[in-house]
């Protein structure tokens, strides 16, 4: 379950992008290549959390790096309820009022196995209503030889919110938003600053293939996980244990695309298979830019079936992708750049970039991605190149 939104920014570039944590490994990687920076040059920061659970009232943690954030939110994410009071009262109890997300992490991993105390108290009056409801004074405990109703009188007639201020500054707890907590032994150093990182998949695509069922009764308990890009072997091998002859005896329950989120709808149809794995082959052998390129031109064409797909990975030559392109003006000051102009440096003063650029993205079949930049080598923009392509495919069939 996603439990925070963050945003991560890249310095160098002044690009920025939003994502819910924790993350799985392509996704982290997805982020990092919208703003054109790693883990190290990259810093990411918390907006917000997406449930009811924030625990970092009155502090302001400081920016720490993707990776880590990612660790804390998984951390958080397998906490139950009571965990999280306790991680609350951590934090309100032991953190400074900057703290570094090494120590909020380092909190996180004591919050399950310290000795700790916890009540719904929010007031030294509440304290101590609670501490007297629960026979938790052992003053009361003197006083078990009264009647009923002298025993009755004495609670009622007690200073609640001196018995409760007293508990609390002789157990040295606070109150947080979650409660009362009191904290029984010191706090360990359990974190060594090393983040652990989800594991990468080992695949392009993932199908769960099963036999056709006879009836309408779906397959959905007989299905085998086939990776993509998989050998003719592989296939064989799938189809042999799910007894079916080829393609045409299966159907599938279910695909995955998390290397190139943008085609996580694109499969329909196992007609498409063959075409799906030699794809999938294809992005396999994609180096870091020349995936954000692709990923980029599938955002542009808003890619729904694998034809397309296909279609896109073609035209990759004709298109450059400028990751430190930003915005209009970043790409005005690119052009201006390649101009040996006099006064150059003035003109740039004078000149609205941000206009400008937009002039000059549109003149030039430039598109704004997620991924920065993409320049058509040519000028014509990819979406009129899809669309011409398309044109002369119908002409084509009707002729």
């Amino acid at each position: 379950m996603r439990v925070l939104k963050a945003q991560v920014y890249n310095a160098e570039n002044e690009a920025y992008a939003d994502i819910e944590l924790p993350a799985s490994y392509e996704e982290l990687q997805d982020i990092l290549q919208m703003v054109n920076g790693s883990n190290e040059n990259c810093v990411a920061d918390i907006q917000s959390f997406l449930d009811d659970f924030n625990s970092f009232e009155g502090k302001m943690i400081q920016p720490s790096s993707l990776y880590e954030l990612n660790y804390f939110a998984t951390l958080v994410d397998k906490m139950d309820d009571y965990q999280k009071q306790q991680f609350a009262g951590l934090v309100g109890m032991e953190s400074s009022e900057y703290p570094e997300m090494k120590e909020i992490i380092n909190l996180a991993y004591n919050a399950p196995v310290l000795d700790c105390y916890h009540s719904p108290a929010t007031s030294d009056k509440e304290l101590g209503e609670f501490c007297i409801d629960n026979e938790l004074l052992p003053q009361l405990a003197e006083l078990d030889n009264l009647p009923d109703e002298q025993y009755k009188w004495v609670c009622d007639h007690l200073d609640e919110e001196k018995i409760g201020r007293e508990m609390r500054e002789q157990e040295k707890g606070i109150f947080t938003s979650a409660g009362y907590f009191v904290k029984n032994e010191e706090i360990k150093q359990l974190y060594d600053g090393n983040p652990i990182l989800p594991k990468p998949c080992d695949y392009i695509f993932r199908l769960e293939l099963a036999l056709i069922p006879e009836g309408d009764e779906p397959n959905y308990q007989n299905t085998l996980s086939l990776k993509l890009p998989a050998s003719v072997a592989d296939v064989q091998r799938a189809l042999e244990e799910i007894g079916a002859k080829s393609m045409d005896d299966c159907c599938f329950y279910g695909y995955e695309s998390v290397v190139v989120p943008q085609l996580a709808d694109c499969y329909g149809d196992n007609e498409d298979f063959h075409v799906l794995n030699h794809l999938a082959d294809k992005i396999n052998r994609f180096n870091g830019d020349e995936l954000a390129k692709y990923k980029a031109m599938l955002e542009i064409v808003k890619c729904k079936n694998i034809d397309t797909a296909v279609s896109v990975y073609e035209k990759m030559m004709d298109f450059t992708l400028d990751r430190n392109c930003v915005t209009a003006s970043d790409y005005a000051d690119k052009v201006l750049e390649s101009f040996d102009l006099p006064l150059k440096e003035q003109l740039g003063f004078y000149l609205s970039k941000d206009g400008y650029g937009k002039e000059l993205t549109k003149h030039n079949g430039v598109d704004k991605t997620s991924y920065g930049m993409l320049i058509p080598n040519h000028g014509i923009k990819l979406s009129e190149q899809m669309q011409s392509q398309t044109e002369g495919m119908e002409m084509n069939m009707s002729m």
